[in-house]
């Protein structure tokens, strides 16, 4: 049996501290568990993969949101995956992956609650927020209907002092491109005075399936239109020859299609 490697995404709490307008999941980021079992549940996953000859390089985690956890959860959790990583550095390395750090996907609202876990481990963060802000501070709301963007902005100052890696990502939709001379001037703010490495910006394209109807996708030619303001939007090498699409750059494929 030949050793499969994967990214394995975890969601150990669907619980949200954040009720966004737009959110598909609507009323349903209630975890009445609360991620109590979250460490054994990933433990018990692992080794079940481990026995099917699947090992995992690296571990994500996504919500829900995962700050909601508990103190103690969260640290014991983080811990697991770095413990994780060592155990098994050999073997994730000489199949050619590089071993990294804890990942958290957050939306930052309560990051403060886990500083000291995330300087211990050196997590690395990808938060997410929307642009312009004044569309941030219209749909994402707590559960109170309480704006998110200035408590987002002030923990993402405590990220200045630790070395962690840490991104920032968007969701475009219709209502966001229709301002998106705010939104490069938003970035630059983001740019000039926090710590976020704008160089790793990711936009995601929204649907309406995920945004309740509230908000509306995109048409093809408006997203052409918005990749070809910027070319740092397109995130991978893209080479079109004829027929022939690379996404991504691998010496040895490119090597073949372009002899």
């Amino acid at each position: 049996m030949n050793t499969k490697f994967i990214h394995l995404l975890y969601v150990p709490t669907m619980a949200c501290n954040m009720q966004c307008r737009y959110c598909y999941l609507e009323d349903n980021t209630v975890d009445t568990l609360e991620g109590e079992d979250c460490v054994e549940t990933l433990r018990y996953a692992i080794s079940k993969f481990r026995e099917a000859d699947v090992v995992p390089f690296n571990i994500s985690l996504h919500g829900g949101e995962v700050t909601t956890l508990s103190k103690q959860k969260f640290h014991d959790l983080i811990q697991y995956i770095s413990e994780y990583y060592q155990e098994n550095r050999e073997q994730i390395t000489n199949a050619g992956f590089r071993v990294g750090r804890p990942h958290i996907k957050t939306n930052l609202y309560g990051l403060d609650r886990h500083m000291e876990t995330i300087r211990e481990f050196r997590v690395s963060v990808s938060g997410s927020l929307d642009l312009p802000f004044s569309l941030h501070e219209k749909y994402r709301v707590t559960k109170n209907g309480e704006g998110t963007l200035d408590r987002i902005l002030e923990n993402i100052k405590l990220l200045e002092s630790i070395p962690n890696k840490k991104k920032v990502s968007a969701t475009i939709f219709k209502e966001h491109y229709e301002q998106i001379d705010q939104i490069i001037e938003d970035i630059r703010f983001l740019d000039q005075n926090t710590c976020l490495d704008m160089n790793d910006f990711n936009f995601m394209i929204g649907f309406d399936y995920n945004s309740c109807g509230l908000l509306h996708h995109m048409s093809e030619e408006e997203q052409l239109q918005l990749l070809a303001t910027n070319g740092m939007l397109v995130k991978r090498p893209l080479l079109i020859d004829g027929d022939t699409v690379l996404i991504g750059f691998k010496e040895a494929e490119w090597s073949e299609k372009l002899g």
